[in-house]
């Protein structure tokens, strides 16, 4: 299972930093703070917490760009947890 979650961060980022037109690195800063968070992710010797996982994810349903398509596995998250976005007034 956390192999599977792992794919999905790494998918997600990897989208974001494509319709960003920024690095992974960039994306790591901007969702953990911290430039080596996907480089160390993407290593299957360490794990993480499913409740990193939902940050990650909430960052990335809260700051997709509104222009783009969400990925797949996204929405996914967004529909399993329940996730509204924001309106804008």
């Amino acid at each position: 299972m956390e192999n599977e979650l792992r794919k999905i961060l790494l998918t997600t980022a990897s989208e974001f930093a494509s319709v960003e037109r920024c690095a992974i690195s960039t994306v790591s800063r901007r969702v953990k703070n911290d430039a080596t968070f996907f480089t160390r992710i993407a290593d299957k010797s360490k794990s993480f917490t499913a409740r990193t996982f939902d940050e990650v994810m909430l960052w990335f349903a809260e700051n997709w760009p509104a222009d783009q398509q969400r990925p797949l596995d996204l929405m996914k998250w967004m529909a399993d947890v329940g996730f509204r976005p924001a309106v804008s007034a």
